[in-house]
């Protein structure tokens, strides 16, 4: 890696190469080598670019051990870019072996950690992760190492903040796009909430087959049926989590998942203007949506309409079924064979 010798950073200067080990300054030095076309000398360079001749040396002489710049005989010497492509793949190729080594050691560490433990200690069943950053690391981990089921109880708090959410969003998208299916149950009161809902919408536009039930009673991940990722503290789940590998646990907290997933009402990204001649499927999609516990407002946000017309809904239906309560229209609707709990509702595939 390259590090940063000093010089400050060009007006509106954005760096591109960090994850190569590129420090700004050098990435700086690189590109205006790169747009000069031809050799510059050192006092040459630290003139563009407001360094000073040791800071540009120093960069200089990391840039070359990189491959990224060479020396052209000329006097004084100068430096020369290398053809970007060619350069920066042999970097990316260099810092993807430096990864591997570090996985394979990583494997070889918790091997250790195993045996220490003791063979079939607690250890191997279940670990502890302690610290919003390690909890935050250690769920991004699993998405981008998911690889064909990811299985998710959804409910605030939520331990991403805004620096974390697009990262974990856009892992999201990735998982989903090389072939994960992607299943979260969301809480349904949680659904009046902007973050909520603003997190359910991006979702369901990657592709996410999301559902909403009343009452989720804990936060869970688990990975392909084979690790399962709780927070300690429900109240506080950025304090700490729990890693629950193969293990009859881990099968109780799958059967649990898919209890509710059996119970829980489809989500849609659908969006659909009502037309008078749908007031009939409209107030079906209530029902369905009722029975899985979601309050008026929840409905509206997720069918994309007011709370008024839901209302409206609610009350027609109360009356054709000859309801006291909402509780009970959505019952009388289930026996009647007007919705089916768990099923998505028509129109939506």
């Amino acid at each position: 890696m390259i590090n940063n010798p000093g010089g400050a950073p060009a007006a509106q200067f954005s760096p591109r190469l960090g994850e190569v080990g590129i420090g700004p300054l050098h990435e700086r030095i690189y590109r205006y080598l790169i747009g000069e076309g031809g050799s510059r000398s050192v006092r040459e360079i630290g003139e563009a670019l407001g360094v000073t001749v040791a800071a540009g040396r120093s960069a200089l002489r990391a840039l070359e051990d990189n491959g990224l710049v060479t020396r052209t005989p000329t006097t004084p010497r100068g430096y020369l870019a290398s053809p970007p492509e060619l350069a920066l793949d042999t970097l990316v190729g260099r810092r993807t072996d430096e990864l591997a080594q570090v996985r394979r050691f990583a494997k070889e560490l918790q091997e250790e950690f195993r045996l220490a433990a003791g063979e079939g200690s607690a250890a191997d069943l279940v670990e502890v992760i302690v610290g919003r950053q390690w909890v935050v690391r250690y769920y991004l981990h699993l998405i981008q190492t998911a690889k064909h089921d990811f299985a998710a109880l959804t409910k605030p708090p939520y331990v991403a903040d805004n620096d974390d959410a697009p990262h974990s969003l856009r892992a999201q998208e990735l998982a989903i796009r090389r072939g994960v299916h992607w299943r979260a149950i969301y809480d349904s009161d949680a659904l009046t909430e902007e973050v909520t809902h603003s997190v359910l919408r991006e979702s369901l536009a990657m592709g996410e087959d999301a559902r909403a039930l009343a009452g989720v009673p804990i936060k869970l991940a688990v990975v392909d049926r084979t690790l399962g990722f709780v927070p300690l503290k429900p109240d506080t789940p950025g304090s700490g989590a729990l890693v629950v590998h193969a293990s009859s646990l881990l099968d109780a907290l799958m059967a649990l998942f898919d209890s509710m997933w059996a119970r829980a009402v489809p989500l849609t990204a659908d969006a659909e203007p009502t037309e008078p001649g749908e007031l009939d499927e409209r107030a079906r999609q209530v029902l369905t949506l009722l029975s899985a516990g979601l309050k008026d407002e929840s409905i509206a946000r997720v069918m994309r309409t007011s709370r008024r017309t839901v209302q409206k809904h609610v009350t027609a239906v109360m009356d054709a079924l000859g309801a006291r309560t909402r509780f009970q229209a959505a019952l009388l609707a289930a026996e009647r064979g007007w919705i089916r709990v768990g099923d998505r509702p028509a129109n939506h595939p």
